[in-house]
């Protein structure tokens, strides 16, 4: 099995509430709360409220990064997780989200990245 350097998890969350998910002080907060559930260490947030409608923004952790961007519109969310810490268990939080957004329905799909096997100069 080859090592790789981080684990991506993408995570769609549908029928969100539209208020919850367009306001940039409730999505920091969210995020941060999650952060700490999942044992993830906070170095940096940055939250954007677009106008008329929508938030983006990243949380740089230790691990790596949290970024999240909402459709209000579409009651979607994307969030995205880079982790290279292996360990780090992020299922506790994703459905603590999923409450926080109540979404009626989440997709999830994780992939490795950053195969250390690949990255060996062959001569």
């Amino acid at each position: 099995m080859e090592k790789s350097l981080g684990q991506q998890t993408t995570i769609d969350y549908y029928d969100c509430d539209p208020e919850i998910i367009n306001k940039a002080p409730t999505i920091k907060e969210i995020l941060e709360k999650a952060a700490n559930i999942m044992n993830l260490t906070i170095v940096n947030t940055t939250i954007h409220e677009f106008s008329p409608i929508g938030v983006s923004g990243v949380i740089v952790i230790k691990e790596s990064h949290i970024a999240i961007h909402t459709w209000p519109e579409h009651k979607y969310v994307a969030l995205d997780f880079f982790t290279c810490n292996h360990a780090s268990d992020l299922k506790e939080g994703i459905l603590w989200l999923k409450e926080q957004f109540k979404a009626k329905r989440i997709e999830e799909q994780s992939s490795n990245r950053g195969f250390l096997e690949k990255m060996k100069v062959k001569l």
